[in-house]
């Protein structure tokens, strides 16, 4: 943010009318811009863990677009398909809920092409053998 303006009288003495009225105006516009920026900042959001429960017990299901399917396969965690310009995403990714009760889409998880997804899928029996192995 820049530095407040300061006001430069002159050294001869006489002040004038105009003076005055140039240093309110610089002083309401000073408060305004204060009064903008403090507007202008989103009050601060407690953000929650993942593992925490919301406070709500049923929390609004996903919206869905028109071009999108979902499976729920946790608590908040959805695979869902979709499309992105033009190209099909499956998308396993976990949910949170805003404090609204709205169900959105969270920043842990991750969107595989169809390529990856079918990847994926054939390496499904090596991957179980892997877990067995535990």
């Amino acid at each position: 943010m820049p530095k407040s303006k300061e006001i430069v009288t002159s050294s001869s003495g006489s002040s004038s009318s105009s003076d005055s009225e140039e240093n309110e105006k610089v002083q309401e516009e000073e408060e305004e811009r204060k009064r903008k920026a403090t507007a202008a900042q989103p009050p601060a959001v407690k953000k929650r863990k993942s593992g925490e429960s919301s406070s709500r017990s049923n929390p609004a299901p996903p919206r869905r677009g028109k071009d999108e399917d979902m499976f729920q396969i946790g608590k908040l965690r959805y695979v869902r398909v979709s499309r992105f310009r033009a190209k099909v995403l499956i998308d396993l990714r976990e949910f949170y809920s805003d404090n609204e009760g709205n169900t959105k889409p969270g920043r842990k998880g991750i969107a595989l092409n169809l390529e990856q997804w079918t990847q994926l899928k054939t390496l499904v029996p090596e991957i179980d053998a892997a877990i067995f192995k535990y």
